[in-house]
């Protein structure tokens, strides 16, 4: 999800070179209990086999709301392969001030299949391979807490292009993918749909591993 709209809302804080993240949920328990989701993250843009994804959703907590459209591209040697984009019912309906930045309507997704219908195709789609997304602690919540749901594993590590891009370009004022786009002339002409935030992301993470490379990160 392209979360420029709800930047007011949740804090994005930088992965750095961190081994791991760890994403904090609270679940209602009886011993009330914090649940850590942790991932292995990725740093520096030096991989050229990946899968580049993202998440649209009714909301902000991956414990509460549902994903509603997944984008993914399988990349190898920097190139695409293969696409899996799809939109989900999530069993609820989507909250308007969502439907209205994401452009996905609940008669869009009413005749769509439910997630754990789709969801095995997804994680073979995945395979082993590293996930870049922009703004991963995001979407990785939802990805494990979605997973643990419907009974999958994943060990898949990610890079945050937020976070790299920091590393990378201290001196940028912003790190939205609506700044990154304009400022790498990067085109994303269905912003926050899952498939063209996806496809913006790859075009940033190619310009990140080649700055990488040239300046030998």
């Amino acid at each position: 999800m392209n979360k420029d709209f709800l930047n007011n809302l949740i804090k994005k804080s930088d992965l750095k070179n961190t081994d791991y993240f760890v994403y904090n949920q609270s679940k209602t328990r009886k011993n009330n209990r914090i649940e850590k989701i942790t991932f292995n993250t990725l740093s520096d843009p030096n991989f050229k086999d990946y899968i580049v994804l993202d998440f649209e959703t009714t909301g902000l907590s991956p414990i509460n709301d549902k994903i509603i459209e997944i984008g993914a591209v399988k990349v190898k040697d920097n190139i695409i392969i293969n696409k899996f984009d799809t939109l989900i019912n999530p069993k609820a309906p989507i909250p308007p001030f969502i439907s209205s930045k994401i452009n996905i309507t609940n008669d869009m997704v009413k005749d769509k299949p439910f997630i754990e219908y789709i969801f095995k195709d997804f994680i073979n789609f995945l395979e082993d391979l590293p996930l870049v997304i922009h703004n991963a602690k995001f979407d990785m919540g939802f990805l494990i807490t979605n997973c643990k749901n419907l009974g999958f594993n994943i060990n898949n590590s990610a890079l945050d292009t937020v976070s790299t891009t920091k590393m990378i370009f201290p001196e940028l004022k912003k790190y939205n993918l609506a700044f990154l786009c304009n400022h790498f002339n990067i085109s994303n002409p269905n912003a926050h749909r899952a498939m063209s935030d996806v496809l913006a992301t790859y075009e940033l993470y190619k310009i990140l591993y080649n700055e990488t490379i040239k300046k030998d990160y």
